[in-house]
């Protein structure tokens, strides 16, 4: 394999799942600003922008596993095990997110 760049492989097809990650958890954190808050009697209903700081905090976050992912990207064995990692905390960093994104405007379970 020459200096043509044939021996590397490309870094596109293999940072695209980080990215559609990160910005479909953005795009639900974004979303997630519009649902209702929920007012418990006993207390004030929360600020309406109560939501922001989690997704603002959890959203930067992101980017440090996404970053690894890319900048890892071209590179083939010997950092298999920290792009399972990165994409591990990755996920963990969405999920998370998004339950602290819902749950901190008093998103609840509606009790039937």
């Amino acid at each position: 394999m020459g200096p043509s760049g044939s021996a590397h492989s490309s870094v596109g097809p293999k940072a695209l799942p980080a990215i559609g990650i990160l910005i479909a958890t953005w795009l639900l954190m974004w979303l997630a600003q519009g649902v209702p808050t929920v007012c418990a009697l006993a207390y004030p209903c929360p600020a309406d922008d109560v939501r922001v700081a989690p997704a603002l905090t959890f959203g930067a976050l992101m980017l440090v596993p996404v970053a690894v992912l890319i900048a890892t990207a071209g590179t083939r064995r010997p950092f298999e095990g920290m792009r399972l990692l990165a994409y591990v905390l990755l996920v963990g960093l969405a999920v998370v997110g998004l339950g602290a994104v819902l749950f901190s405007g008093g998103f609840a379970v509606p009790h039937f």
